[in-house]
């Protein structure tokens, strides 16, 4: 059974008035950027990074940071101290979507951050990002 499953956003309508990135490297770099917040703990200086590459309302970028910092004493009472990140692997939907999986690693567990971006026209724009504890999907299988 999962400890928790937070999805904080799931492919929202991507607003024109959003800023974005250029090319598929610059939101690379955006999301180690935002890992590295993480790992830190600085969930609301992380997630304020993102509010102008992300097309939700700000207030909802603060709720779901004062979401995640509600729980994460849960987090780090089983998972014991942060300790680093880890880039796990890239996916991609055609030129339209791609995907960034982090391990986000603890003492005693890791869970995972998935980042979501979506190019619509001509600059890449954050879509999604959740985090979760079982690791399972990301095994891969051998052939």
């Amino acid at each position: 059974m999962k400890l928790f499953t937070v999805f904080i956003a799931l492919f929202f309508s991507v607003s024109a008035l959003a800023e974005g990135f250029k090319t598929e490297e610059e939101a690379r770099q955006f999301s180690d950027r935002l890992l590295d917040h993480f790992v830190a703990g600085e969930f609301e200086e992380g997630l304020n990074t993102a509010k102008p590459y992300w097309p939700l309302p700000p207030v909802e970028v603060d709720g779901m940071a004062n979401q995640i910092t509600q729980q994460w004493p849960m987090i780090a009472q089983r998972f014991g101290k942060p300790l680093s990140k880890e880039f796990i692997k890239k996916e991609r939907i055609g030129d339209s979507f791609i995907r960034f999986y982090y391990l986000h690693k603890f003492e005693k567990h890791a869970i995972y951050w998935q980042v979501d971006f979506y190019k619509p026209v001509d600059i890449w724009k954050i879509n999604s990002m959740i985090f979760l504890d079982s690791l399972d999907f990301l095994y891969e299988e051998d052939n």
